[in-house]
């Protein structure tokens, strides 16, 4: 029996209705990898940004540590430093005063150290957990400075405290303790420590500059 003209239009209108649902589909499908792809493109997006702030912050932090050692180094100490009630009427520190009023000039001196450091170990952890374990490392040089720093000022103090060993400290010892307390700068030969600084500063330089830069 020959199709009638309606039986075809049912079957026209049958592969009608599967090409808009096959063309639907595949919309579906097409939109879903380009949203796919847009929202992948958008996390490493989201991720570079996230890297590059941090790597700023590290470094940032850094840099203020390393302006730390600079403040608590400084060869000189000034008037305003000492307590106005150790000083005699001509503005200098009274010699019964000399380990007291030292000893108050380095403490002040040292929050500055311990608000810098403070923010770095903070920092330096969010890095660990954006970066992994492996460059947990890259502090341990300045953690190191810092310690040696700190333990040369206690030494001077103790030694003012008692001036009588003080008087018997070798002279060797007395420059190598000069080349850690004072910064003179990394291009003098009597400051063996300033390079150390900058050394441990740059282990965080190689580390940080590249996702600054390729951000950048």
């Amino acid at each position: 029996m020959e199709p009638t003209a309606q039986t075809s239009l049912v079957n026209i209108g049958t592969w009608v209705t599967a090409g808009k649902d096959i063309l639907v589909g595949l919309s579906a499908v097409v939109a879903a990898f380009f949203a796919y792809r847009g929202l992948s493109a958008w996390r490493k997006e989201l991720k570079g940004k996230s890297e590059y702030q941090l790597a700023k912050d590290v470094l940032k932090s850094v840099y203020k540590v390393r302006e730390a050692f600079k403040h608590v180094r400084h060869i000189a100490i000034y008037q305003y430093e000492y307590p106005e009630d150790m000083l005699d009427h001509h503005g200098h520190l009274k010699k019964e005063n000399d380990y007291k009023g030292t000893a108050h000039v380095y403490e002040n001196r040292w929050k500055k150290m311990d608000e810098a450091f403070g923010e770095l170990e903070e920092h330096h952890l969010d890095a660990q957990v954006e970066w992994g374990p492996k460059f947990q490392d890259k502090i341990v040089k300045l953690r190191s400075c810092r310690s040696e720093l700190l333990v040369t000022i206690q030494q001077m103090l103790e030694r003012k405290k008692n001036p009588r060993e003080e008087a018997l400290s070798k002279v060797k010892e007395a420059a190598e303790e000069r080349s850690v307390l004072y910064h003179i700068g990394s291009d003098s030969k009597h400051d063996k420590f300033t390079p150390q600084i900058e050394e441990s500063i740059d282990e965080f330089e190689k580390w940080l500059r590249p996702h600054i830069q390729h951000k950048g």
